[in-house]
């Protein structure tokens, strides 16, 4: 498990998060809007919920984005 400050320094902030989960997306990029259901929900969330879970998961983005959509 990484810790936090080695999260934030991977992730500085949103804009960061939501760059890394588009390039490692392997969807079709002709039919991809700006911000999937999941960048979207991750721009509500509180952000230090996805430093948390991107700490908790060694970093791995399948995992962090299957947490954002689940969380209510």
């Amino acid at each position: 498990m990484i810790t936090l400050e080695e999260a934030k320094q991977d992730i500085p902030n949103i804009d960061t998060f939501c760059d890394a989960v588009c390039r490692a997306c392997t969807s079709n990029d002709w039919y991809c809007t700006d911000y999937c259901d999941v960048l979207e929900k991750a721009r509500t969330l509180d952000y230090k919920r996805i430093l948390k879970a991107y700490a908790r998961n060694d970093g791995d983005l399948d995992k962090v984005c299957r947490y954002i959509r689940r969380t209510k």
